[in-house]
């Protein structure tokens, strides 16, 4: 469950949520955020069909109470087998930053599980710092609601932060 925001921002940390929580709690509040929300379902849609999504952040303005937030900031990471070279041109769009942006409005980063904790670790502190150097929270989607996949590897819990 999410923790309630302080100052419209959620409190520092890692914050775990299922996808329903998630859409209600951010993507209800305006059409700015209904629209939004839209662009990440597909968005998410496209990387679990690879079979190969092992979790998802999501911070920035989208994980405020801002009523128009400027668009999604996401980090996608994918299984040790996962490589954009068997996609579709049309399936590689969430792993392409410019090609993202237009189609899902999202910054989105991606890597595959053998970044290791550290290097990991390193990325959500980042993510986790404003502009003007404040943290704030971010939001780890619990992937049990897309189930298991087995077109490219079994989902993985042997590194966890």
């Amino acid at each position: 469950m999410l923790p309630p925001t302080l100052a419209g921002e959620l409190p520092p940390g890692i914050h775990s949520a299922a996808l329903e929580e998630f859409r209600e709690r951010f993507g209800r509040s305006s059409p700015r955020r209904e629209w939004l929300i839209g662009r990440f379902d597909a968005l998410l849609a496209q990387a679990h069909a690879t079979g190969c999504l092992r979790r998802v952040f999501v911070w920035g303005s989208f994980v405020t109470e801002k009523a128009t937030p400027g668009d999604l900031d996401v980090l996608l990471i994918m299984s040790q087998e996962f490589s954009t070279s068997t996609l579709t041109r049309e399936s590689r769009d969430a792993f392409d930053a410019t090609r993202a942006k237009l189609v899902f409005e999202a910054d989105v980063f991606w890597a595959q599980e053998s970044i290791g904790l550290e290097a990991l670790g390193l990325w959500l502190d980042t993510y986790q710092t404003t502009r003007d150097f404040r943290k704030r929270g971010i939001v780890e989607l619990e992937l049990g609601w897309f189930g298991p996949t087995n077109k490219c590897c079994r989902p993985s819990n042997a590194w966890r932060i």
